[in-house]
């Protein structure tokens, strides 16, 4: 009897593992997965457009949040968000999933488990905004940052977010130059899509990297010099960039650049490896 139990208990909590296992080689969820691409394709070339107004001396909020508003601001746009809020939190669901019982080595899974708390993060950014949630980001990091910029521990936790996030734009920058993006995709066919897309990653990855390294830099810099109004998040820094010489050309070009990754997300979404 007692054996028989075990089986029974091992049985019921080994089925959701298989289930895990099978999904992560499931082509129709691996499908369902790839729109997460192309809302976070859409949202940035949104924020690139944001980026373009606050270059040109308009008043824009070029963050998540802006690109969040722009979008709930069109017929149906809340419901677009809570569909591009699911698409993110399925991709998320599939990395982790691949993170796990996928058949990558470790640094394989150790990326893999890194885009799941991006893309779990972006939905449930998305959904909250859906939902009701309509808090400024910027206003909110300037509040976070005063509170931990208060004792030596938040401080320092704070640089240590700003280096974090300069590396991350470092290896967006090393990605674009090296050009390893292809690594993600499918071996594309010697045509016009191949040369389309390798630009499109190229100046994306560049762009993205340099617009990450802006935040990083802001957050460190703010925190050195103790002043919490200068940690205004990514419209903060993009703001800064363009109070600079030539701060509105090179604004512009970021802009550019945020697109083309938009576009390269959008075609990654029916190239990328996923299996």
């Amino acid at each position: 009897m007692l054996v028989l139990m075990k089986d029974r208990g091992e049985s019921s909590t080994s089925k959701p593992l298989r289930a895990a296992r099978s999904a992560v080689h499931d082509d129709r969820f691996a499908a369902l997965a790839r729109s997460g691409y192309v809302t976070s394709g859409v949202l940035h070339m949104i924020l690139g457009w944001l980026t373009a107004i606050v270059a040109l001396g308009g008043s824009a909020d070029a963050d998540h949040t802006g690109a969040l508003q722009a979008v709930a601001a069109r017929p149906f746009g809340v419901a677009g968000l809570v569909l591009a809020g699911a698409a993110c939190a399925l991709l998320g669901l599939w990395m982790l999933g691949r993170a796990l019982f996928g058949r990558e080595k470790v640094t394989g899974r150790l990326k893999n488990a890194g885009t799941t708390a991006v893309y779990l993060t972006i939905a449930v950014t998305i959904l909250r905004y859906a939902l009701g949630a309509r808090s400024s980001s910027a206003e909110s990091t300037q509040s976070l940052s005063a509170e931990l910029m208060k004792n030596p521990a938040g401080s320092a936790l704070l640089i240590g977010v700003g280096v974090a996030i300069l590396v991350v734009a470092g290896y967006h920058i090393y990605k674009g130059l090296s050009r390893r993006f292809p690594k993600d995709l499918h071996t594309l066919p010697n045509s016009p899509i191949r040369l389309v897309t390798t630009i499109l990653g190229t100046a994306g990855y560049i762009a993205k990297g340099l617009v990450l390294a802006s935040l990083g830099l802001l957050f460190v810099v703010a925190t050195v010099q103790n002043d919490p109004n200068d940690s205004r998040g990514l419209d903060g820094a993009l703001q800064s960039v363009r109070d600079q010489p030539y701060g509105p050309w090179w604004l512009l070009a970021l802009a550019a650049g945020l697109v083309l990754y938009g576009a390269y997300q959008v075609l990654r979404a029916r190239f990328d490896t996923m299996r």
